[in-house]
């Protein structure tokens, strides 16, 4: 199943991607920025989990010993409600292939069904979209400077992960819970 899997992150990411790009105008993320990775709670299904740790475990010693460290740190601190990935090395992202799906999506403006369009919290932060929104208001008011408009996409967890998908890769996602609790089931055994 892991291999069905990672077929559909591979189609995914080319869709992602394409996303991105047609919103490159709005879109102020590089490597090093990880505000995105230092202030969340990261839901991950079981199959999201359960490829996440294959590459854990495949890492490099001395950065898995890194990741290994963040992890009992975060445990220890019984910070459940909002922390720093523990996977984040250097603000890079040990897990990069493996890293779940409101990961990849983050940073792109999204929406579910009809509700309203869900702007990136680094907006707020002067990043992705901030020209483009009234923060204070959480809407968009602007074009780019470019001419190109702000585009929601229905890129919420829920439709990334739908039954749909499940049957066309004959995966299962499984249960979903934050990353600290999958991690508190393996690690405090």
């Amino acid at each position: 199943m892991i291999n069905r899997y990672r077929q559909y992150l591979s189609i995914l990411d080319e869709k992602l991607g394409r996303m991105f790009n047609a919103q490159k105008a709005f879109i102020k993320c590089k490597q090093g920025c990880a505000h995105c990775c230092k202030e969340g709670t990261y839901p991950f299904s079981e199959l999201e989990y359960i490829n996440l740790m294959f590459y854990y475990h495949a890492l490099d010693e001395d950065v898995k010993a890194r990741v290994t460290q963040n992890i009992q740190t975060l445990l220890n601190s019984n910070n459940f409600k909002s922390y720093v990935c523990p996977f984040l090395i250097d603000d890079s992202c040990s897990v990069y292939p493996a890293r779940g799906l409101i990961c990849r999506n983050f940073g792109l403006l999204s929406y579910y069904n009809d509700e309203k369009k869900k702007m990136p919290f680094c907006a707020d932060l002067g990043l992705n979209y901030a020209e483009a929104c009234d923060v204070s208001a959480s809407r968009i008011v602007n074009r780019a400077s470019d001419g190109t408009e702000p585009i929601a996409y229905n890129i919420d967890r829920r439709t990334l992960r739908d039954k749909n998908i499940e049957e066309t890769f004959n995966i299962t996602f499984g249960e979903d819970k934050a990353l600290y609790k999958w991690l508190m089931e393996d690690f405090c055994k």
